[in-house]
């Protein structure tokens, strides 16, 4: 391993067709959730497509397990709370070929459709504090936008640096016209292309997102058990739409669970999965009432099995006849005798 290299300050991750550039801008968009507690998103373009940029941790735990950790052993950390040495290959089939630093951290990148940061400038207006807000249903906000005017991809731009955030002047105009190709309806007056992002399409993007979810859906996310083939499909898609609530904003994830199309009925999937939910909540704590009401049952049926009744301890007070003086023969022998004068 090689030791006497100076160290990088940061490692990302890329794909090859990313690592034959020798410039790579990356900058950062506002979280396309409108979520004020989540973090910005880093993204760079390359060959006209979007990257995000994440951060991977290795050699250090959670904050919860930190004392069970430091009793073990298992990892070690600086004053500065930094884990002590990782060791970050460059070459698998040569391990020499690395750095050993003090930091666990590296950075990947995955695709990124801009058309989320697009959709959360879109409805800019409409913050969240966390995801719990996204329950609470607006009707203004399912139809409020940032931008209702037909305008040419160039005045988009301007508007979106304008009123968003400056660096989406690093966004090339022809990424930024195929999303706005996803999210509205385009018109052309004289030559000129012009188009306006619409509720209608936003949604119908996002409808796409759904299906592609649910047709390969992550084995990771754990599914409720024995569910009925058609309640299991209904419970993807909620589940589908529930994974989005981090990349849109609550209007645009209100928009999705009412849509009742015939291609998808997310709001009856929505529907029939509570309704599930509900019931089985129902028949839970109607077992327990009889599970309870058994066991009760049971312990006084132990009781009178036995054939014995638990005896009652009763207190008897013994009355002592008070004998009254001076009334016997004897009495006078005690009495004190009077001095003589």
């Amino acid at each position: 391993m090689a030791t006497s290299r100076p160290l990088p300050e940061r490692i990302i991750a890329l794909p090859r067709s990313v690592l034959k550039s020798q410039d790579l801008k990356i900058f950062e968009l506002p979280n396309p959730s409108n979520i004020s507690s989540k973090k910005p998103v880093k993204v760079f373009i390359q060959d006209g497509a979007a990257y995000q940029v994440k951060t991977k941790a290795f050699s250090q735990g959670c904050e919860y397990h930190r004392a069970r950790d430091s009793a073990s052993d298992k990892y070690y950390y600086t004053a500065q709370s930094e884990p002590i040495k990782s060791a970050i290959l460059t070459n698998s089939e040569q391990p020499q070929d690395g750095w050993l630093r003090s930091s666990g951290s590296y950075e990947f990148s995955t695709k990124y459709d801009l058309c989320f940061s697009l959709c959360g400038a879109l409805f800019l207006k409409f913050q969240c504090k966390n995801e719990n807000e996204y329950q609470q249903i607006d009707p203004s906000a399912t139809t409020m936008m940032q931008e209702k005017r037909y305008l040419m991809t160039r005045d988009f731009l301007e508007n979106l640096v304008e009123k968003h955030h400056a660096n989406w002047s690093l966004v090339p105009l022809d990424l930024l016209e195929n999303c706005l190709e996803k999210l509205g309806e385009s018109i052309e007056e004289a030559g000129d292309i012009y188009h306006k992002v619409t509720p209608a399409k936003v949604t119908k993007w996002l409808i796409g997102k759904v299906e592609k979810i649910t047709q390969s859906f992550p084995p990771s996310i754990p599914l409720p058990r024995h569910l009925p083939d058609d309640l299991l499909e209904h419970a993807k898609v909620v589940y589908a739409c529930n994974l989005l609530i981090s990349l849109i904003p609550q209007p645009a994830y209100q928009n999705l669970i009412q849509y009742d199309g015939e291609d998808l009925n997310i709001s009856k999937s929505f529907q029939q999965f509570t309704n599930h939910q509900v019931q089985t909540a129902a028949r839970q704590k109607e077992q327990e009432l009889l599970i309870d009401a058994a066991m009760k049952v049971g312990i006084s049926t132990a009781n009178g099995a036995s054939g014995k009744t638990p005896a009652k301890k009763v207190t008897k007070v013994v009355k002592t006849k008070k004998v009254n003086a001076g009334k016997g023969a004897i009495d006078g022998f005690f009495k004190k005798r009077r001095a003589r004068m």
